[in-house]
């Protein structure tokens, strides 16, 4: 009998371990910091977001380091993967081309933390037309969503990066998580090369 009452235990704990697993990432969402790097020791990045202050963020095995190079709007191909940032009434206020590698980051459309009202739409081109400005129709799950982006719009090219980018002045956008402990832990982190800024 105490085996089956063992058992069943058992049985129950992991048909709820997904449900708890869901909960508790809505308990602790992920936040999105963005500034530049004041210091990198090891594991640990001390940031200084925009708006003053300072951050210390925790890397571990599983952050995933990304890389932003400056790019251009023309650089956009027929089969390239981006995401677009914008607010209703305004310009878009940034583009980032992904790297084969990082296709389906952050897909389809989403609120973003930018400004009030900025969302995120990530998708597939499957239509560009025009010079200035570029036409570009994008493609994701939730659909079609169409962007006119003027040739001096901010743009980035993001694809695999390293720790070692990680230099005084960089700029960086942070998704990290806070733990148990209250320390951030950082699950995805983008480092702007040559003082690019990454669109996100």
């Amino acid at each position: 009998m105490r085996h089956r009452l063992a058992g069943l235990c058992a049985g129950l704990l992991a048909a709820l371990s997904p449900a708890l697993a869901g909960s508790a990432m809505a308990d602790n969402p992920l936040a999105r910091l963005r500034g530049t790097v004041e210091m990198r020791t090891n594991d640990t990045l001390v940031m200084r977001p925009y708006g003053g202050g300072t951050i210390t963020a925790y890397m571990n095995p599983k952050t995933r380091m990304l890389i932003a190079n400056a790019s251009v709007v023309r650089d956009i191909k027929p089969e390239s993967y981006l995401s677009v940032l914008s607010a209703p009434g305004e310009p878009v206020e940034g583009v980032v081309i992904y790297s084969p590698s990082e296709r389906g980051f952050e897909a389809g459309r989403q609120p973003w933390d930018t400004k009030p009202g900025a969302t995120l739409t990530a998708g597939w081109v499957v239509t560009r037309d025009g010079r200035d400005p570029v036409r570009v129709r994008l493609h994701n799950p939730e659909g079609d969503t169409q962007f006119d982006l003027s040739a001096n719009t901010p743009t980035t090219q993001i694809g695999p990066g390293e720790k070692a980018l990680l230099v005084p002045g960089a700029h960086v956008v942070v998704f990290a998580r806070t733990d148990g402990s209250g320390l951030l832990n950082a699950d995805t982190i983008v480092v702007g090369r040559q003082r690019a800024r990454p669109a996100l």
